[in-house]
Parts: C-alpha cells; sequence; structure tokens
C-alpha cells in the first residue's frame, strides 16, 4: 500500500513539473494592457515548429510580436493559424499588444 502511494504522488509531481511549459491558452477580452507567455521547450521533447492560433474578434488592429522577428497584425473577425520553424534550443518569449483594439474577444494559443 505504501509503495502504491508513492508511485501515485511520483507520477502526479512528475506531470505536474512537465505540464504546459511548451503551450499557452488564454482568452482575451480586456483590451487594456499587452501580456507577455514564454514558452520553454521540454528536454523530453524534439522540436521542429511553432504555431500560433488565433479565433475571434477585435474592433481594430492587435499585434502579436517576438522579439527580433516581424510583428503579426491582426483585426477584425479572425480565424487564423500561423506555423515557424523551431528547433528547441531557447525559449520563446510572446507579447500579445491590443495596439489600436479597444474591444473584442480572441482566443489564442501559443505552442511549440
Amino acid at each position: 500500500m505504501k509503495n502504491r502511494i508513492l508511485i501515485i504522488l511520483f507520477l502526479i509531481f512528475s506531470c505536474e513539473n512537465n505540464r504546459n511549459k511548451d503551450i499557452s491558452k488564454f482568452t482575451i477580452t480586456d483590451f487594456s494592457n499587452e501580456r507577455i507567455d514564454t514558452l520553454k521547450p521540454l528536454s523530453s521533447k524534439i522540436y521542429n515548429s511553432f504555431y500560433i492560433k488565433v479565433n475571434g474578434f477585435s474592433n481594430d488592429t492587435i499585434k502579436i510580436k517576438r522579439k527580433g522577428y516581424y510583428d503579426i497584425n491582426l483585426s477584425g473577425s479572425i480565424d487564423t493559424l500561423i506555423n515557424g520553424d523551431y528547433y528547441g534550443t531557447e525559449n520563446i518569449i510572446w507579447v500579445f499588444e491590443p495596439y489600436k483594439a479597444t474591444k473584442g474577444k480572441l482566443k489564442i494559443e501559443y505552442g511549440l
């Protein structure tokens, strides 16, 4: 019985430590602040791309940025999937900037 409890605790803690470091999902309804998310590659996985999914609407232009790369500008009714090369060597920092948008609802997912 004691061994079973130890195994269960080990599984819970090992899953908790690796969960969702390489994926971020959220909904934007407040367009007054930017949001910064960091995706961290898991050592147990091999990566070859990143993706950004955006669904919803905004009343004007929003930006999704990655330092050192071009900005992604989206507006209006949005249903898009963007892919890019990524080989698991560094963290990716994504910045959601409301830019000119003041209203809307967006579901955004970043992943490796």
